[in-house]
């Protein structure tokens, strides 16, 4: 098995886990979500001058995304640190 085979079946199973771990009331809520945010893309924006292919930020289905993300991943303690710092670095 190559390496970008060996990958494929690496992310299908952390796939498997996070499906697992967040449950299907969980999943429906991200696809509720993901399809908001879908049908939002394709809205005009009233006022706002967006160039083409950037959609209108829902900053309450995007922190409500993050918090189910970090409520499920593995170690969000290290996650949000290396985040922090991430962000910390690209605005200097």
């Amino acid at each position: 098995m190559g390496d970008k085979q060996k990958a494929i079946e690496e992310l299908k199973k952390q796939r498997k886990l996070a499906r697992e771990r967040i449950g299907p009331d969980g999943i429906r809520k991200l696809e509720k979500m993901a399809s908001d945010l879908q049908k939002n893309r394709n809205m005009a924006v009233a006022g706002d001058a967006l160039t083409d292919g950037m959609v209108p930020y829902d900053k309450k289905a995007a922190l409500a995304a993050f918090q189910m993300f970090l409520k499920n991943h593995g170690d969000p303690a290290e996650f949000e640190r290396r985040l922090k710092a991430l962000i910390v670095k690209k605005s200097h």
